[in-house]
């Protein structure tokens, strides 16, 4: 679900000519607002836990739709803003994306279908 929403802004921001970063930022800004609403505590929004109990808790399926979703995102904003790929350019883009993934995206889809569950309750 999360990865279609992606595809769908990544096409609308295209067809309406929206920067690059601008889509970026505020697709990566919005889901971390998000996040923060949702959790209990604040240790919960910046993921300051062990790896392996984020993947217990969040599972394979929501994981790789939130490191889809991300990516997605990530490669519109390069393919977009970058003319030349290089080295410089690709390590500042892949470091940001790592740490965004970790701390921050990791599991915003399990916590938003956490919220789709409980309004249907």
């Amino acid at each position: 679900m999360l990865t279609i929403f992606t595809v769908v802004v990544c096409a609308v921001s295209y067809l309406m000519n929206i920067s690059a970063f601008l889509t970026y930022f505020s697709y990566v800004l919005a889901f971390t607002i998000l996040k923060a609403f949702l959790s209990k505590r604040l240790k919960d929004v910046y993921n300051i836990r062990k790896a392996e109990a984020i993947y217990i808790e969040v599972g394979l399926m929501n994981t790789l739709d939130s490191f889809i979703s991300l990516l997605f995102i990530t490669l519109y904003y390069v393919f977009r803003e970058y003319e030349h790929f290089g080295i410089a350019y690709m390590l500042p883009v892949l470091l940001c994306y790592i740490l965004i993934y970790r701390f921050l995206f990791w599991d915003v889809g399990y916590k938003v279908k956490q919220l789709f569950r409980k309004s249907h309750q």
